[in-house]
This record gives structure tokens, C-alpha cells and sequence, in this order.
């Protein structure tokens, strides 16, 4: 049983609503007594019913960019929650918005993800609540009652079948006479057949399949309807084309002949022009060189013969004189080195002696401590003894023993004075040796600086020298490349005066030629295009036709198939066939309630039509159609329907809700929640809703007008039948469940 539902930002409202399980919801519109039963549907099935299916149709319900709502059922709840997400686009700057719906539950069973957790949710409650608004059924029509009672009813059977409903296709569409007389629709609507049984799987029961088989047939007859008239529009307007054309297809072969031969005569002339303008282009560029060489060579014969390098030479000698003899300085430093080493020896030998006279005089120290901490307590004990001063006195004088230490201390004092005079001198000779270890590492330091400048002086002056003896050498090759260079562009200009000039045509002759070529294959084009736009709308007409009769036999096929499929045909039949049990389970209820009455189902008139008539025999044995029962008596016929459609799901939570009950007056009222109270005992939840005025008790009624009391219910009289009336007023109330 479900105990609680929960919403927030749902339609403007936040709040938890307690169920008792039998719960009847009363108050002004805008109260929220729809809210809380959409809020159920929501929970339960993922949409609200009759809204739409998708998040964006649920969302529109939203109240701020989230909402949730969610229900309680025993120990086990769980919420969807549905979010807003706007993303933007940098590159396009379009901005995508986005509904998404998240679920949690409690307590958790190791659920990873949505998936899981609906999936929980499905196996905890199951997925086939009853809701129902009394008023919006009130007004529909027979054909669309019959759609909303077969789309509740689990329809099963034991004589149709998957295999049963493609022969019923096959045989009543794919006649002998239709493949003998038109072969191409019959062939048309044997893929129809196999494409819509693609939407009944295997595993799926009779009613998944044949519901999928329909819906799939419906959308695709609306394509193929769309389709015919299309084509039908275009076989009409590509005839009047064709009317309209001066030119057919005639001749169409000749003039493409001509054109072709004509196209191979202008590319020939156009690729001899480009050839013999090539050649004209060669003999002028080999005049030109020639005349270019005779130039070259006469300016390169101008030059000089012989490298003079004296200016390098004399740069290099002055370079080498600058150049510094190298040194072994290893000679200098190695007895600065030895030096070096020896000084710290010495120096290792003072710290060490350092070292012991520290400690000796650390010594001294703690002996000079311990002489004046006895003084100091010898003075402090006052005639008591010195084991327990405050418990036994003592006479005794200390004075000589004083006299004893002070004299002891100013030897050890002595001493101590003797021992820093040591400290300080090993320390001045330590200071000294590192005075001049830090000398000696200078004259390391400076004598292998100089050195290195020295060094790096000579480098500089022997890549300066390199760049000279390169440049020299360079002179001395270009001489001889000189006189290389004069002998190769003498041979090119002999070979050059020895060529014949290659043969040119009349380019100009050539050139008057292909444009009366091309003047010609710009009329035969525009002629042929006239011709071929005849032939593609010929060919347009023709596929447009094949095109339009293939979609007539679609669409026949399929409306064919539809008719088969629904309440006409195969649907019609299984809701006859499962009827009879459905109209006894629907008495058994009414006779529960306390309504002696029994039900009938029609769905073909006197005259065979295709109906769908409902209702009970009266105490008369006359028929009273559902529409001629009073609103109390229909709220009770439903109620007593859907319980039966309730009981043939067996889901595992049953809920049956019921909207817009403020169509009953009083008695009519009093008498669906007494009929209703009855079936507590077979659905978990029953929810009534809707604009009732209540009054709490007889007195309270007493006291309103008699011409308007017939209007207000009795709440004790409705609570007394165990029913929980919420009055969703100014004030929601809020109630603990008892």
C-alpha cells in the first residue's frame, strides 16, 4: 500500500500528501487534488498520464528548472527528479537545452544506475496503476471509451497467436486473384506483411505485438498517404511540363554526334596553337641566351689572371707574432700544491690539540660548579643536619670546611686561567696557517686564470688566421674557376648557333578556326539541353507514375493491414473473445458492492455496424446503456471495471484513482464511496478527488438553507465508511496516518 507521495515544484506545489489507503481529496480548484494524483501517476510510470510520454511533456509541469516527486510504499520509496540543463555552443553559440531525470531509492539493493533503479522500481510496485478522470470519460465517444478500455485490458488468448494472426494477413490480402491479376501489388503487399510482423518479436505476448504491429502500421500509412499525394501532384505537373516543351527527343542522337566531333576538332587546333606557341617561345628564349653568353663572356675575358694574396700574407706573419708561447703550468703550481698540503696537516695537528685542551677545561669548569653549589648549601643549613635538615638539627660548624673548598677553588681556578691561556695561543697559530693556506690558493687561482687568458687569446688569433688562409685559397680557386666558367658558356654558345629554329604554323588562321568551332558547339549544346531537359521529363514522368503506383498499393496495403489489425479485425475479435470473462468479473464486483445488477458489453449493432455499448439490465430486464445511468451508478459501473482490469493485470501494487467525482450530487456520492469501501479489500489504494463541498456533521447541515443543502456531503457519513477525507483548502491539512 502506498503511505505517502511526495512532490516538489510539481505545478506549483511542494509538499508530502499520507494515504491510508482509502483517501478522498476535497477543496477548491487549484487546491491541488489533481496535483496529488498526477504526482502518483508520475512516480509510478515515469509520465503523468494522458500529458505525454517524453520528459519535455512532463517538464512542463516543472515550477523553477527541478522537480521531483516520489512515493512511500511499506519500507520501500524512491523519487525521480527531473532537471533543466541548458549547454552552449562556443563555435555555433547555440544554446541545447536538456530535461533529465534521475531516480533514487531506498533502501538500496547495490542499484549502479538509472536503469537499475527503475528496474527496481518496476519489480517493487509494478507498472500499471488505474487512473481515471470521470469527468473527461463522461465526455468521450463510444469509439474512444472502447480505445481506453482496451488499451487498460491485458488481452490474452488461446486462439490467436503470432502465427494465427500471419495467416489471418496473408490469406485475407494475398489473394490468387490479385497475383494473377496485378503481380507487382501483390508483391508489394507481401513485404508490407513481412515489415510489420518485424514488430512482433517472438518472445512478445498477443497483446505487446499486436499493439506495436498497429501502431507501426498507423504511422507508416500516414507516410504513405503523403507520399501518393505527392506523386500524384507531380505526374500532374511534369505533364503540363512536357506540354510546354518546344523540343521532344528527336534527332537527339545526330546532334550529339556533331557535337562530339566538333569538340575533338577545337581540342586538337587549341592543343597545336599551345604547341606551336611553345615553340615560338623557344626560339626567342635561344636568341635571347645567345646574346646573353656573348655578353658573359666578354665581360669574364675582362678580368684578371693571376690571385694576388700579398695583403693575407702579411696579416697572417703579424698574426703569429702576436700569438703567446705556451707554458707548463703545471711547473708553477706544484709547490704551491705541496705548500698547500703541508699547511693543512699542521693545521689538522693545532685543531686537535684545540680539542683536548677544551675538554680539559670543560673539566675545570664543572669542578669550579660543584666546589660553589656545596658552598651555597652549607651556608643555607643553619644548624640542620645535612641528611634530613627538616627533621634533625645539628650543631656542627662548618667554617673550616668552607675555608677548605674556597681554597681549592681559586687553585682549579687557576688552573682554568693557565688552560685558555693555551686555547688562545693553538688558536692564533690555527688563524695563521689559515691565513696562509687562503694565500697560496690566490696565487693557484691567479696563476691558472692568467692562463687561460692566454690560452683563450691564442684561439681568437688562430681562427683569424684560418679565415685569412681561407680567404687566400679562395682567390687562388676563383682564378681557376674563372677561366672553367669562360670555357662552358663558350660551348653552350656554340651549340646554341649550331641548332636549327623549330618550324612554327599559322597561329593566327588557327585561332580564327576554333572560334567558329566554338560558336558552333555553344548552339549544338544549348539545342542538345533542350533535348535532354525533354528526355528527364519524360523519364520524371515515368518514374513519378511508378512512383505513385507504388505508393497506392502501399497505402491500400497498409490501410488494409490496419483494418485488420484493430478494433475491426484482430483486436475486435480478442476483446470478443475475452468479453464474457471480463462482463462476469464486472458483475461478481457489482454484487459485491451491493448492485444486483447485470452487466453487457455490445460491439456490433442490429444492423452489424462496429459499436462499443456498455451497461447493466435493469430490475426490468431492460437494457440501461451506460450513458442513461446516473453519475453515482457510472462511477460505481467503472470502479466495479477497472477492479476487474485491476485483478486480470495483478500487479504488484493496485491503485485506483478516480478524478473529478464533483460530478456526483449527494446521494449519488454517498453511494460510489459506499460501493467503493466495499472493495477495499482487492486494490491496495482507492483515491477519490474532486470540488465537493462537505459539511462535518448533521448540525452543521441543519444550519444551511434547505434549497442548497441537497448540495454538501456529510463528512461523518463518509468517514464513517473508513474513508480519510483531506480538505485541500486555503490551508492544505496535514494529517499523521493513524
Amino acid at each position: 500500500m502506498i503511505t505517502e507521495v511526495r512532490y516538489r515544484n510539481f505545478k506549483g506545489q511542494t509538499g508530502a500528501q499520507p494515504l491510508t489507503g482509502m483517501d478522498l481529496f476535497m477543496g477548491p480548484n487549484g487546491a491541488g487534488k489533481t496535483t496529488r494524483l498526477q504526482a502518483l501517476g508520475l512516480s509510478t510510470l515515469g509520465y503523468v498520464p494522458g500529458n505525454g510520454k517524453t520528459t519535455q511533456d512532463t517538464f512542463k509541469l516543472a515550477t523553477g528548472e527541478e522537480m521531483s516527486v516520489g512515493l512511500r510504499v511499506g519500507s520501500f520509496s524512491f523519487e525521480r527528479t527531473f532537471e533543466r540543463k541548458s549547454k552552449s555552443d562556443k563555435r555555433s553559440g547555440k544554446t541545447t537545452v536538456t530535461i533529465a531525470e534521475t531516480v533514487s531509492v531506498s533502501p538500496g539493493q547495490g542499484e549502479k544506475n538509472d536503469t537499475q533503479k527503475k528496474a527496481r522500481i518496476a519489480a517493487e510496485i509494478g507498472q500499471f496503476p488505474v487512473m481515471l478522470d470521470f469527468g473527461a470519460f463522461l465526455e468521450l465517444s463510444d469509439a474512444k471509451r472502447r480505445d481506453f478500455i482496451y488499451g487498460l485490458s491485458p488481452i490474452t488468448s488461446d486462439s490467436w497467436n503470432r502465427d494465427r494472426i500471419y495467416q489471418f494477413l496473408t490469406v485475407r490480402l494475398l489473394t490468387g486473384e490479385l497475383e494473377k491479376n496485378n503481380p507487382e501489388q501483390y508483391q508489394e503487399w507481401r513485404n508490407l506483411i513481412s515489415e510489420v510482423f518485424k514488430q512482433f518479436p517472438e518472445d512478445y505476448d498477443i497483446h505487446a505485438g499486436l499493439q506495436g504491429m498497429i501502431d507501426w502500421t498507423s504511422a507508416q500509412l500516414s507516410i504513405w498517404n503523403g507520399k501518393q499525394k505527392d506523386a500524384q501532384g507531380a505526374v500532374r505537373q511534369l505533364a503540363d511540363m512536357k506540354n510546354e516543351l518546344a523540343e521532344t527527343d528527336r534527332n537527339i542522337i545526330a546532334t550529339r554526334e556533331e557535337l562530339e566531333k566538333l569538340r575533338e576538332q577545337l581540342l586538337q587546333l587549341e592543343r597545336q596553337i599551345a604547341m606551336d606557341n611553345e615553340k615560338r617561345k623557344i626560339n626567342e628564349n635561344r636568341l635571347s641566351r645567345i646574346e646573353k653568353l656573348r655578353t658573359e663572356i666578354d665581360d669574364l675575358k675582362k678580368g684578371p689572371t693571376v690571385a694576388d694574396t700579398t695583403d693575407l700574407e702579411r696579416r697572417i706573419a703579424e698574426l703569429k707574432a702576436q700569438m703567446a708561447p705556451s707554458t707548463d703550468i703545471e711547473e708553477e703550481l706544484a709547490p704551491l700544491r705541496q705548500l698547500v698540503a703541508k699547511l693543512r696537516e699542521e693545521r689538522e695537528t693545532f685543531v686537535a690539540q684545540k680539542d683536548g685542551l677544551t675538554g680539559q677545561k670543560a673539566g675545570f669548569q664543572a669542578q669550579i660548579t660543584v666546589m660553589e653549589t656545596a658552598l651555597k648549601q652549607t651556608s643555607e643549613l643553619n644548624g640542620r643536619c645535612i641528611i634530613a635538615p627538616n627533621l634533625i638539627s645539628c650543631t656542627k660548624s662548618f667554617s673550616g670546611f668552607d675555608t677548605f673548598i674556597e681554597n681549592k677553588k681559586q687553585e682549579t681556578q687557576a688552573v682554568l686561567t693557565d688552560v685558555d691561556s693555551q686555547i688562545a695561543a693553538v688558536t692564533a697559530k690555527i688563524n695563521t696557517i689559515d691565513e696562509n693556506i687562503q694565500r697560496a690558493q690566490q696565487r693557484m687561482d691567479a696563476t691558472t686564470r692568467g692562463e687561460q687568458e692566454k690560452a683563450a687569446a691564442s684561439r681568437k688569433i688562430a681562427e683569424e688566421i684560418q679565415k685569412l688562409n681561407e680567404q687566400k685559397n679562395e682567390r687562388v680557386l676563383g682564378i681557376r674557376r674563372l677561366g672553367d666558367l669562360i670555357e662552358m658558356k663558350q660551348n653552350e654558345l656554340t651549340r646554341l648557333l649550331n641548332e636549327r629554329p623549330e618550324a612554327i604554323g599559322d597561329v593566327d588562321l588557327m585561332k580564327v578556326q576554333t572560334d567558329g568551332i566554338r560558336t558552333r558547339i555553344e548552339e549544338l549544346e544549348k539545342t542538345l539541353a533542350e533535348k535532354d531537359r525533354a528526355k528527364q521529363t519524360l523519364l520524371l514522368l515515368q518514374q513519378s507514375m511508378l512512383e505513385n503506383r507504388t505508393a497506392e498499393y502501399k497505402a491500400a496495403g497498409l490501410k488494409y493491414i490496419s483494418e485488420a489489425l484493430g478494433p475491426k479485425g484482430i483486436q475486435g475479435e480478442l476483446v470478443k473473445e475475452v468479453i464474457d470473462p471480463i462482463r462476469k468479473d464486472v458483475q461478481t464486483h457489482l454484487h459485491y458492492m451491493g448492485f444486483e445488477y447485470e452487466p453487457f458489453f455490445e460491439t456490433k449493432s442490429e444492423t452489424g455496424k462496429e459499436v462499443f455499448q456498455f451497461g447493466w439490465v435493469g430490475n426490468k430486464g431492460q437494457r440501461v446503456n451506460f450513458d442513461a445511468l446516473s453519475t453515482g451508478q457510472q462511477t460505481v459501473f467503472l470502479a466495479a471495471l477497472m477492479v476487474t482490469i485491476l485483478e486480470r493485470a495483478n500487479p504488484k501494487l493496485k491503485v485506483l484513482a478516480i478524478d473529478n467525482v464533483n460530478h456526483l450530487d449527494r446521494k449519488n456520492l454517498e453511494m460510489a464511496v459506499r460501493g467503493l469501501a466495499k472493495l477495499r479489500g482487492k486494490v491496495d489504494n482507492i483515491i477519490l478527488a474532486g470540488a465537493i463541498e462537505f459539511v462535518a456533521s448533521h448540525d452543521e447541515l441543519e444550519q444551511v438553507p434547505e434549497e442548497i443543502a441537497k448540495r454538501f456531503v456529510l463528512r461523518e457519513d463518509i468517514e464513517s465508511m473508513g474513508w480519510r477525507v483531506w480538505n485541500l483548502g486555503a490551508t492544505v491539512e496535514k494529517a499523521e496516518v493513524a
